[in-house]
């Protein structure tokens, strides 16, 4: 396990499976006493987990713990010691985001976050918040200029068909493993401004893609030519493409110089396919960062304008990645390299596991344990705070979009009243049993709609359930939108739903105010119509027909649902349903999910203090043991306060007005990560 539980188990582990489950237990044991503020004798905090008066999670100290006296670690459970490496203080974290020069041991006392190894909870990127200022709201649309000049620079390498008749391999990597000539004459030949690399490649050495000759040729080619032998062919390639410049499927097609055989298809949409690949090249066992020997993914573009141009935008991103975190650490997808084939645009990159939304389709229970919810939630708004740091708006930020790192789980069999209140599918799919996952650890994927900051903004991005309202309302757009995304992928993973099921704008931006529990500001309204009168900026083009009419001009206020002038209802029936069933209030949505694990004493309401809204707990609690003679479950103050936190940083995520929502910076210091909680997702981790 790459994070210790203990340090006593970090030294010693036990075989014996009797020992290893009387430990656990005592582990657990332990572990709920100091939830409950009762570790006594040899602790190694001066202070308690959580101030009991002013119900706020302790601050840090980072003296107290490098005084901790190490003989009694032993009596905490899940405080984990591991290295620290840092930035070297010659060279500022911001600009370079890899060096790896001292060494330092650091504890980390939140208990819901030991599946991760430390240094993936760090972030030392740049310091400056990435928002947006008023003027950005009401003009932005980027340079489009920009994108065609940063597009026109990248030079990509042309593979072609290995042929009996073609005595030399003209085979061309963009991307060489790190530390090769190959890679450093890549990296070299093309620049962009901000320091964003924008190529992958020119040509081998600076000569002639086009030119045969003797040094080109592989071994195995240069002696059958010396001795005069017909030399060994790769497998003849069968690789075609239709009409609409789609690549047609075909299970084991060869291509790219007869290197890559495909295995399967991992997905498809108008773009083009995603292939799974075997990879017979050299890069395949020669990169020590490749999670897979010889297997990748094969983004094959559409053999259409249009979509190569896309691509290369995707290619810079993704370069500008690599560069930028070669090791792979703010755990994005990396590029492993890129070419043409046939006038597709082929993206080579490692190939990862299950999505986190295929994973939660395929169980009993798609809720997500709060645990493992913190751990991705921790990672997700890291890697987002990298990629803003670069300058990159990802834009599509869904559960799709994440993998995990780790597919294994344990499975627990579901009560069977549960089961009977699964879907047909849900049940087949999981067997009747929840999934708990043994390691949290995600990456983010899929940067084809990703965007450099000042480059072309398109005016409508996201996929519909995880769009931000100023894309709605059309306004301009910037990194707050991914923040927008973020939170709407935390609240799916705690209630196992998505929070906008709907596909139509007037619904979508009802569902937001019932879940914000405000109106839209009259700010950001104002400016949608005024935006709209003057035909400013990049504007979607059903704003007015699906989005302005709906706003009355005086009140500045939705019209929903809507009426005509008698007053009879034009909305119908269904989608007044469907908004009122769906969405709730953002505190009362997560609470109602939540109540399934800790019972109906847990609820939570942010208009009020969490000093009173404990009270009010602890008091229904009370007079549920006087009539009824129970007790509280599993619920206790520190799990209320997890709950609590973390719907308040996901109010600060939804705010309405981008100009004053929590950046992903602010976002990863938020008071939530600070608080712990022991459930099935901290005793399922590492269990064999």
């Amino acid at each position: 396990m790459r994070a210790f539980m203990s340090s006593h188990i970090g030294k010693k582990r036990s075989r014996n499976p009797t020992n290893m489950e009387s430990l656990m237990q005592g582990m657990l044991a332990k572990q709920d006493s100091f939830l409950n503020n009762n570790l006594t004798g040899g602790g190694i905090y001066e202070q308690p987990f959580i101030d009991n008066e002013n119900l706020q999670p302790l601050e840090d100290n980072d003296n107290d713990m490098s005084n901790a006296v190490e003989d009694d670690d032993d009596d905490v459970i899940f405080i984990k010691e591991q290295p620290v490496y840092l930035a070297s203080p010659a060279v500022p974290a911001s600009d370079n985001y890899t060096s790896t020069t001292s060494k330092k041991f650091k504890k980390q006392r939140t208990i819901s976050l030991p599946q991760l190894p430390h240094a993936k909870l760090l972030y030392q990127g740049r310091r400056e918040a990435r928002g947006q200022n008023n003027d950005e709201l009401l003009h932005l649309t980027g340079s489009s200029s920009r994108t065609l000049d940063g597009n026109r620079a990248l030079s990509l390498r042309v593979v072609y068909s290995a042929s009996p008749d073609d005595i030399s391999e003209r085979i061309y990597s963009s991307v060489s493993p790190p530390g090769s000539s190959t890679a450093s004459a890549s990296s070299d030949s093309v620049s962009s401004k901000e320091g964003m690399a924008t190529a992958t490649g020119a040509s081998l050495n600076g000569s002639n893609p086009h030119k045969r000759s003797l040094r080109r040729l592989s071994a195995p080619r240069l002696a059958a030519r010396l001795v005069g032998k017909k030399p060994r062919t790769k497998k003849r390639e069968n690789f075609k493409t239709d009409k609409d410049g789609h690549y047609i499927y075909r299970q084991d097609d060869v291509f790219g110089g007869g290197r890559f055989l495909v295995k399967g298809l991992l997905g498809q949409g108008t773009f083009g396919k995603v292939l799974k690949c075997s990879d017979s090249g050299d890069f395949a066992t020669s990169n020590p960062f490749k999670l897979n020997s010889n297997m990748v993914a094969v983004k094959v573009i559409r053999a259409i304008d249009r979509y190569r141009e896309a691509a290369k935008t995707e290619l810079r991103v993704l370069q500008a990645i690599r560069e930028n975190d070669i090791t792979g650490q703010y755990q994005c997808l990396m590029l492993q390299e890129c070419f043409e084939y046939r006038h597709h645009v082929c993206i080579v990159t490692d190939l990862l596991g299950k999505s986190v939304y295929d994973f939660m389709c395929s169980n009993g229970v798609a809720r997500f344990p709060g645990s493992h919810v913190q751990a991705m939630a921790k990672q997700l708004i890291r890697s987002v705070c990298f990629l803003h740091d670069l300058g990159i708006i990802h834009t599509d930020l869904k559960p799709e979009n994440v993998v995990l790192c780790d597919e294994s789980y344990v499975e627990k069999d579901l009560p069977p009243s549960v089961i009977r209140g699964l879907s047909t599918r849900r049940r087949e799919a999981s067997g009747g049993r929840r999934k708990l996952l043994k390691n949290p650890e995600i990456k983010v994927i899929d940067f084809g709609s990703a965007v450099f900051h000042k480059e072309y903004h398109p005016p409508v991005i996201s996929t519909r359930h995880y769009r931000a309202p100023e894309i709605v309302l059309g306004l301009g757009w910037s990194f707050p939108c991914d923040v927008w995304s973020i939170a709407c992928v935390l609240v799916e993973l705690v209630t196992g739903e998505s929070l906008y099921p709907t596909h139509e704008n007037l619904e979508h931006m009802a569902m937001m105010q019932r879940v914000n529990g405000e109106p839209f500001p009259p700010k950001i309204v104002g400016k949608m119509f005024y935006k709209s009168s003057h035909n400013l900026g990049n504007l979607p083009s059903d704003l007015n027909s699906t989005v302005v009419k709906h706003f009355d001009k005086k009140t500045l206020s939705l019209q929903w649902p809507e009426k005509n002038k008698r007053g009879d209802y034009l909305t119908k029936d269904k989608s007044i349903r469907r908004v009122m069933d769906n969405c709730d209030r953002l505190d009362f949505l997560i609470t109602s999910k939540v109540k399934a694990d800790y019972g109906d004493w847990l609820s939570i309401d942010w208009n009020i203090s969490p000093e009173k809204n404990w009270a009010l707990i602890k008091s229904r609690i009370l007079s549920e043991r006087k009539t009824s003679g129970t007790t509280a479950g599993d619920l206790n103050k520190e799990t209320f306060l997890f709950w609590y936190w973390f719907i308040d940083l996901c109010r600060k995520m939804f705010e309405f007005d981008p100009t004053k929502r929590i950046t992903a910076r602010e976002a990863l210091d938020h008071k939530w990560f600070n608080l712990g909680i022991l459930d099935e997702g901290i005793t399922s981790f590492g269990e064999l």
